[in-house]
């Protein structure tokens, strides 16, 4: 009769945790669902910058004029487009209208060519991404 006992006992309490974690169940889809505003910042806003000798490497490069970057990856479209240039060991992230380290700006990017411009030069780099 005792183990009749015991059985009841923890069947009954078993019932009555199935029975709360049903209840809780019910009650968490029953609840309205808060759907929160996320702030993505324009990718037009950032600026990628180094404080690490970036001034005396502008410099360099405004004297030597060398514009060998080479193309790593690019997204081409009739309003947003962007690159990823590799100068050495360092990589950059520009966007359409944004400057390469503040001289070269990006006017276009397509599947053949990407074409930069600074002071009414153009500069072309050819685009053998995938290819």
């Amino acid at each position: 009769m005792n183990a009749i006992n015991i059985k009841k006992i923890i069947i009954s309490s078993s019932v009555i945790v199935a029975l709360l974690m049903i209840l809780y169940t019910a009650m968490q889809i029953m609840k309205e669902s808060s759907i929160r505003q996320i702030d993505i910042p324009n990718i037009k806003n950032i600026e990628f910058s180094s404080n690490i000798e970036s001034s005396s490497q502008s410099n360099l490069e405004l004297t030597n004029n060398n514009f060998d970057y080479e193309l790593i990856g690019y997204r081409s479209g009739k309003r947003d487009f962007s690159v990823i240039l590799k100068k050495g060991n360092m990589e950059y992230v520009v966007s359409g209208g944004d400057k390469l380290e503040g001289i070269y700006e990006l006017v276009s990017v397509n599947e053949d060519e990407v074409v930069f411009s600074n002071q009414g030069k153009i500069y072309k780099i050819k685009n053998t991404v995938g290819k």
